[in-house]
C-alpha cells in the first residue's frame, strides 16, 4: 500500500513529509537531497558527500540499478545496517538480501523512485524482530546510470510475530511524493501547517 501525497492548497507538501518521516537526522538527509536537485532533474550522486552526515552515515545506503533493470546492486552499507543483518551487504544484489515478496515490492517501489521520480518513505516489520522505516531518494550520475540513496531507521521494540493485533504484523506501508511536487513546494517555501492536514490517495499497484 502506498499514499501518494499531493499539494494542497494552504499547505506545505515538504513539512507533511517531514511530519511523516519523524527523524531529524534523515530529515536533513532529505534537504541536501533538495538543495542538490534545485528546481531541475535529479541531482548527480558525485555531488553527495556521505561524509557531510556524519550522525547518519551509519545508516546511509546506496544502490544502483543494473543496466537490464531487473535488480539494484548494493554499493553503500553503513555500519548500523551491518550490525542489523551480521554482514555488509555491499556488493550484494538487493534479490540475493530480501525474500522472494520483499524483493518484489521493493523492485515496485524503487522502480518507482527513479523513474517517477519520486521520494519514498517506507515501513515494514522484517525479521520479526525490528520495525524498520526507510527514506529512499532518487539520484543519477552523467552516464544515465540510477541509483537509489537513502537512510534506514531501526526500532528494536519487541515484535511479536504471531500477535494479531501488532498493527506492524503485515505492514508494508509507503508514502510516495512525485520529486517535481516537492521541489516546487520547497521553493515555494510555504509556511507550516498540522501534519494531519495530507491529502493522500492509496493506491496498492506501486
Amino acid at each position: 500500500m502506498i499514499q501518494f501525497l499531493k499539494p494542497a492548497p494552504g499547505t506545505s507538501l515538504t513539512r507533511r513529509l517531514k511530519a511523516a518521516i519523524d527523524d531529524p537526522e534523515m530529515e536533513q538527509l532529505l534537504d541536501s537531497w533538495l538543495e542538490l536537485a534545485g528546481t531541475g532533474d535529479l541531482p548527480e550522486k558525485s555531488e553527495f558527500d556521505p561524509l557531510n552526515h556524519p550522525t547518519v552515515l551509519p545508516r546511509i545506503w546506496i544502490y544502483e540499478l543494473e543496466e537490464d533493470r531487473s535488480d539494484f546492486v548494493c554499493r553503500l552499507c553503513g555500519e548500523e545496517i551491518r550490525y542489523v543483518w551480521g554482514h555488509t551487504t555491499k556488493g550484494l544484489r538487493l534479490s540475493q538480501i530480501a525474500s522472494p515478496e520483499l524483493f518484489r515490492t521493493n523492485m515496485r517501489r524503487w522502480l518507482y523512485c527513479i523513474e517517477a521520480p519520486a521520494v519514498l518513505l517506507g515501513q515494514s516489520t522484517e525479521q520479526s524482530r525490528f520495525i524498520v522505516k526507510r527514506l529512499s531518494l532518487p539520484f543519477r550520475n552523467g552516464l544515465g546510470q540510477r541509483f537509489v540513496l537513502g537512510a534506514s531507521r531501526y526500532d528494536f521494540r519487541h515484535v511479536d510475530p504471531f500477535d494479531q493485533r501488532h498493527p506492524f504484523r503485515y505492514s508494508q506501508s509507503a508514502v510516495a511524493v512525485r520529486t517535481r511536487d516537492l521541489l516546487l513546494d520547497a521553493a515555494r517555501d510555504e509556511p507550516s501547517e498540522p501534519a494531519q492536514q495530507w491529502t493522500a490517495q492509496a493506491s496498492a499497484s506501486v
